[in-house]
Protein backbone atom coordinates (compact mmCIF):
# COMPACT_ATOMS: atom_id res chain seq x y z
CA UNK A 1 0.00 0.00 0.00
CA UNK A 2 0.95 3.27 -0.87
CA UNK A 3 0.63 7.37 -0.26
CA UNK A 4 0.31 8.25 -3.51
CA UNK A 5 1.15 11.83 -4.56
CA UNK A 6 -1.76 13.38 -6.02
CA UNK A 7 -1.88 17.41 -5.85
CA UNK A 8 0.89 19.84 -5.30
CA UNK A 9 0.13 23.93 -6.09
CA UNK A 10 3.29 25.50 -4.57
CA UNK A 11 4.99 29.02 -4.69
CA UNK A 12 8.47 27.77 -5.61
CA UNK A 13 9.86 30.82 -3.84
CA UNK A 14 8.54 29.46 -0.49
CA UNK A 15 11.78 27.41 0.90
CA UNK A 16 12.75 26.33 4.65
CA UNK A 17 14.34 29.92 5.55
CA UNK A 18 10.21 30.97 5.41
CA UNK A 19 8.85 28.28 7.45
CA UNK A 20 9.23 30.44 10.94
CA UNK A 21 6.53 32.83 9.96
CA UNK A 22 3.77 30.22 8.73
CA UNK A 23 1.44 27.66 10.31
CA UNK A 24 1.63 24.17 8.75
CA UNK A 25 -1.95 22.67 8.75
CA UNK A 26 -2.20 18.45 8.06
CA UNK A 27 -5.10 16.34 7.46
CA UNK A 28 -5.11 12.72 8.48
CA UNK A 29 -7.49 10.00 7.86
CA UNK A 30 -6.75 6.46 6.54
CA UNK A 31 -7.16 6.96 3.12
CA UNK A 32 -5.12 10.20 2.53
CA UNK A 33 -2.29 12.75 3.90
CA UNK A 34 -2.39 16.61 3.14
CA UNK A 35 -0.70 19.59 4.09
CA UNK A 36 -1.10 23.52 3.47
CA UNK A 37 1.44 26.23 4.43
CA UNK A 38 -0.64 29.41 5.22
CA UNK A 39 1.71 33.25 6.13
CA UNK A 40 0.68 34.11 9.55
CA UNK A 41 -0.36 37.77 8.75
CA UNK A 42 -0.87 37.95 5.53
CA UNK A 43 -3.13 34.57 5.36
CA UNK A 44 -1.07 33.39 1.98
CA UNK A 45 -1.22 30.13 1.39
CA UNK A 46 2.18 29.03 -0.34
CA UNK A 47 1.70 25.31 -0.60
CA UNK A 48 -0.56 22.29 -0.86
CA UNK A 49 -0.12 18.82 -1.12
CA UNK A 50 -2.16 15.66 -1.23
CA UNK A 51 -0.65 12.30 -1.20
CA UNK A 52 -3.40 9.44 -1.36
CA UNK A 53 -4.06 5.77 -1.09
CA UNK A 54 -6.86 3.79 -3.11
CA UNK A 55 -7.04 0.79 -0.18
CA UNK A 56 -7.87 2.01 3.69
CA UNK A 57 -4.87 1.28 5.83
CA UNK A 58 -4.76 0.48 9.21
CA UNK A 59 -2.85 3.35 11.69
CA UNK A 60 0.55 1.93 12.04
CA UNK A 61 0.74 2.01 7.91
CA UNK A 62 -0.57 5.65 7.91
CA UNK A 63 2.03 6.23 10.03
CA UNK A 64 4.79 4.81 8.33
CA UNK A 65 4.20 6.23 5.53
CA UNK A 66 4.14 10.01 7.15
CA UNK A 67 7.43 9.22 8.76
CA UNK A 68 8.55 8.70 5.11
CA UNK A 69 6.64 11.46 3.56
CA UNK A 70 8.28 13.70 5.93
CA UNK A 71 11.79 12.38 5.57
CA UNK A 72 12.04 12.95 2.07
CA UNK A 73 10.19 16.22 1.57
CA UNK A 74 12.63 19.35 1.60
CA UNK A 75 10.59 21.30 4.46
CA UNK A 76 7.91 19.12 5.84
CA UNK A 77 10.12 17.71 8.94
CA UNK A 78 11.66 21.31 9.67
CA UNK A 79 11.05 21.99 13.50
CA UNK A 80 10.63 25.82 12.68
CA UNK A 81 7.41 26.43 12.15
CA UNK A 82 5.49 29.13 13.64
CA UNK A 83 2.79 26.92 14.69
CA UNK A 84 1.08 23.51 13.71
CA UNK A 85 -2.43 22.27 13.08
CA UNK A 86 -3.33 18.76 12.53
CA UNK A 87 -6.74 17.87 11.88
CA UNK A 88 -7.77 14.10 12.25
CA UNK A 89 -10.60 12.73 10.22
CA UNK A 90 -12.19 10.08 12.66
CA UNK A 91 -15.51 8.19 13.29
CA UNK A 92 -15.16 9.10 17.03
CA UNK A 93 -16.01 12.64 17.89
CA UNK A 94 -18.80 14.38 19.61
CA UNK A 95 -20.18 18.21 20.09
CA UNK A 96 -20.61 19.28 23.89
CA UNK A 97 -22.39 22.15 24.61
CA UNK A 98 -19.58 24.12 26.68
CA UNK A 99 -21.90 24.75 29.92
CA UNK A 100 -22.45 20.71 30.33
CA UNK A 101 -18.49 19.74 29.59
CA UNK A 102 -16.53 18.35 32.12
CA UNK A 103 -12.99 17.25 30.77
CA UNK A 104 -13.20 14.14 33.13
CA UNK A 105 -15.69 12.60 31.32
CA UNK A 106 -14.39 12.88 27.74
CA UNK A 107 -13.97 9.30 27.29
CA UNK A 108 -17.75 8.77 28.55
CA UNK A 109 -18.96 10.99 26.22
CA UNK A 110 -17.30 8.86 22.91
CA UNK A 111 -19.16 6.13 25.03
CA UNK A 112 -22.05 7.21 24.98
CA UNK A 113 -22.39 8.57 21.27
CA UNK A 114 -20.01 5.51 19.86
CA UNK A 115 -22.25 2.64 22.11
CA UNK A 116 -18.46 1.35 23.02
CA UNK A 117 -15.69 2.53 24.57
CA UNK A 118 -12.88 4.17 22.86
CA UNK A 119 -10.31 1.50 22.00
CA UNK A 120 -7.17 1.47 24.32
CA UNK A 121 -4.96 2.07 21.27
CA UNK A 122 -6.57 5.86 20.58
CA UNK A 123 -6.57 8.84 22.48
CA UNK A 124 -9.48 11.25 23.63
CA UNK A 125 -8.54 14.64 23.00
CA UNK A 126 -10.63 18.11 22.97
CA UNK A 127 -11.08 21.52 22.38
CA UNK A 128 -13.37 24.55 22.75
CA UNK A 129 -14.98 25.94 19.19
CA UNK A 130 -16.03 29.13 20.54
CA UNK A 131 -18.39 30.06 17.88
CA UNK A 132 -20.87 27.10 18.65
CA UNK A 133 -20.42 27.64 22.89
CA UNK A 134 -18.52 23.53 22.36
CA UNK A 135 -16.26 21.21 23.08
CA UNK A 136 -15.36 18.97 20.17
CA UNK A 137 -14.32 15.75 22.37
CA UNK A 138 -12.90 13.13 19.69
CA UNK A 139 -9.97 10.40 19.23
CA UNK A 140 -6.67 10.03 17.49
CA UNK A 141 -4.66 7.15 17.11
CA UNK A 142 -1.96 7.73 20.03
CA UNK A 143 1.07 6.63 17.68
CA UNK A 144 -0.07 9.36 15.18
CA UNK A 145 0.16 12.02 18.22
CA UNK A 146 2.95 10.86 19.65
CA UNK A 147 5.02 11.19 16.70
CA UNK A 148 3.91 13.99 15.53
CA UNK A 149 4.97 15.54 18.69
CA UNK A 150 8.29 13.81 18.56
CA UNK A 151 8.59 14.94 14.82
CA UNK A 152 8.01 19.07 16.22
CA UNK A 153 9.17 19.16 19.66
CA UNK A 154 9.81 22.86 19.85
CA UNK A 155 6.20 23.61 18.77
CA UNK A 156 2.56 22.95 20.50
CA UNK A 157 1.06 20.88 18.27
CA UNK A 158 -2.77 21.80 18.12
CA UNK A 159 -5.09 18.71 17.53
CA UNK A 160 -8.51 19.28 15.58
CA UNK A 161 -11.16 17.08 14.58
CA UNK A 162 -12.10 17.55 10.68
CA UNK A 163 -15.84 18.80 12.01
CA UNK A 164 -14.57 21.69 13.16
CA UNK A 165 -12.80 23.43 9.89
CA UNK A 166 -16.10 22.40 8.28
CA UNK A 167 -18.31 23.77 10.82
CA UNK A 168 -15.57 26.69 10.85
CA UNK A 169 -16.34 27.22 7.20
CA UNK A 170 -19.97 26.31 7.36
CA UNK A 171 -20.24 29.39 9.64
CA UNK A 172 -18.19 31.82 7.56
CA UNK A 173 -19.89 30.83 4.09
CA UNK A 174 -23.27 32.95 5.12
CA UNK A 175 -21.13 36.14 4.96
CA UNK A 176 -19.51 34.61 1.84
CA UNK A 177 -22.59 33.72 -0.19
CA UNK A 178 -24.97 35.82 2.04
CA UNK A 179 -27.37 32.84 2.55
CA UNK A 180 -29.65 32.22 5.70
CA UNK A 181 -29.70 28.64 5.61
CA UNK A 182 -26.88 26.40 4.83
CA UNK A 183 -26.11 23.17 4.22
CA UNK A 184 -22.55 22.28 3.39
CA UNK A 185 -22.00 18.51 2.15
CA UNK A 186 -18.35 17.04 2.81
CA UNK A 187 -18.01 14.19 0.83
CA UNK A 188 -15.40 11.45 0.95
CA UNK A 189 -14.86 7.80 -0.55
CA UNK A 190 -17.82 5.79 1.81
CA UNK A 191 -18.26 8.74 4.18
CA UNK A 192 -20.35 12.20 4.37
CA UNK A 193 -20.21 14.82 6.78
CA UNK A 194 -23.47 17.37 7.41
CA UNK A 195 -22.83 20.66 8.64
CA UNK A 196 -26.88 22.88 8.92
CA UNK A 197 -26.42 26.52 9.84
CA UNK A 198 -28.91 29.04 9.89
CA UNK A 199 -27.90 32.35 10.21
CA UNK A 200 -24.55 31.97 11.07
CA UNK A 201 -25.78 29.75 13.80
CA UNK A 202 -24.99 26.16 13.93
CA UNK A 203 -27.85 23.78 13.88
CA UNK A 204 -26.73 20.25 13.04
CA UNK A 205 -23.41 18.38 13.03
CA UNK A 206 -22.78 14.53 11.60
CA UNK A 207 -21.19 12.09 9.91
CA UNK A 208 -22.41 9.16 7.79
CA UNK A 209 -21.49 5.74 6.15
CA UNK A 210 -22.49 5.50 2.62
CA UNK A 211 -22.58 2.67 -0.02
CA UNK A 212 -23.86 4.30 -3.19
CA UNK A 213 -25.26 7.56 -4.65
CA UNK A 214 -28.46 7.13 -3.83
CA UNK A 215 -27.78 6.14 0.06
CA UNK A 216 -25.80 9.28 0.56
CA UNK A 217 -28.90 11.73 -1.22
CA UNK A 218 -31.50 10.01 1.07
CA UNK A 219 -28.94 10.71 3.94
CA UNK A 220 -28.92 14.25 2.55
CA UNK A 221 -32.80 14.47 2.59
CA UNK A 222 -33.83 12.82 5.45
CA UNK A 223 -31.47 15.50 7.26
CA UNK A 224 -33.74 17.85 5.79
CA UNK A 225 -36.58 16.67 6.96
CA UNK A 226 -35.46 16.23 9.93
CA UNK A 227 -35.37 19.50 10.39
CA UNK A 228 -38.48 20.51 8.47
CA UNK A 229 -37.06 22.30 5.90
CA UNK A 230 -37.78 21.21 1.94
CA UNK A 231 -35.09 20.98 -0.25
CA UNK A 232 -35.26 24.28 -2.24
CA UNK A 233 -36.04 26.42 1.24
CA UNK A 234 -32.19 25.63 1.79
CA UNK A 235 -28.47 26.25 -0.30
CA UNK A 236 -26.53 23.02 -0.47
CA UNK A 237 -23.16 23.21 -0.87
CA UNK A 238 -20.93 20.62 -1.98
CA UNK A 239 -16.79 19.66 -0.67
CA UNK A 240 -14.23 17.03 -0.64
CA UNK A 241 -14.02 14.43 -3.36
CA UNK A 242 -17.06 14.81 -5.88
CA UNK A 243 -17.15 16.29 -9.59
CA UNK A 244 -19.85 17.54 -11.50
CA UNK A 245 -19.42 14.70 -13.89
CA UNK A 246 -19.88 12.19 -11.01
CA UNK A 247 -22.92 9.62 -10.60
CA UNK A 248 -23.59 11.00 -6.89
CA UNK A 249 -23.39 14.35 -8.38
CA UNK A 250 -25.86 14.00 -11.13
CA UNK A 251 -28.54 11.92 -8.22
CA UNK A 252 -28.08 14.79 -6.10
CA UNK A 253 -28.90 17.58 -8.46
CA UNK A 254 -32.52 15.48 -9.20
CA UNK A 255 -33.96 16.23 -5.38
CA UNK A 256 -31.83 19.76 -4.25
CA UNK A 257 -32.50 22.46 -6.86
CA UNK A 258 -30.17 24.71 -4.74
CA UNK A 259 -27.17 22.66 -5.62
CA UNK A 260 -23.79 24.39 -5.99
CA UNK A 261 -20.18 23.61 -5.84
CA UNK A 262 -18.42 25.34 -2.68
CA UNK A 263 -15.56 27.58 -2.91
CA UNK A 264 -12.51 28.07 -0.91
CA UNK A 265 -12.51 29.80 2.44
CA UNK A 266 -12.07 33.90 1.23
CA UNK A 267 -10.33 34.77 4.05
CA UNK A 268 -7.07 33.10 3.25
CA UNK A 269 -5.53 34.35 -0.09
CA UNK A 270 -4.18 32.36 -2.71
CA UNK A 271 -1.20 32.13 -6.00
CA UNK A 272 -2.09 31.64 -9.69
CA UNK A 273 -1.80 27.61 -9.35
CA UNK A 274 -5.07 27.07 -7.02
CA UNK A 275 -6.39 27.79 -10.04
CA UNK A 276 -5.60 24.45 -11.45
CA UNK A 277 -7.66 22.74 -8.69
CA UNK A 278 -10.95 22.24 -7.94
CA UNK A 279 -11.98 25.37 -4.94
CA UNK A 280 -14.18 23.00 -3.02
CA UNK A 281 -11.73 20.28 -2.94
CA UNK A 282 -9.85 21.47 -0.25
CA UNK A 283 -12.53 22.88 2.06
CA UNK A 284 -11.68 20.98 5.36
CA UNK A 285 -7.79 21.21 5.27
CA UNK A 286 -8.01 24.92 4.08
CA UNK A 287 -10.39 25.76 7.29
CA UNK A 288 -7.94 23.78 10.16
CA UNK A 289 -6.12 27.40 9.69
CA UNK A 290 -8.89 29.50 10.38
CA UNK A 291 -10.35 27.16 13.51
CA UNK A 292 -10.16 29.03 16.44
CA UNK A 293 -10.24 27.77 20.28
Amino acid sequence: MELQPTVKVADESFGIQDTSRCTLCIEIDDLRFRFCVVEEGTAHCHWLEDYASDTFMDDGEVLEKMKQIAAEHPFLSTDGWKNIRVAVNTNTFTLIPAAMFRKEYTAEYLRLALGRSVLPEDRVLYHYLPAVEAYNVFTIPTAWSEWLQEQYPLQNVAFYHLTSALITGGLASHQEYGDSRILSVYIEEDYLTLVFSKDQQLVFCNRFKYKNPGELTYLILFTLNALNYLPEEVKVYLYGEITPYAETYTELARFLPQLLFGKVPGRLHYFDQFEDIPEHRYFGLLNTYLVRS
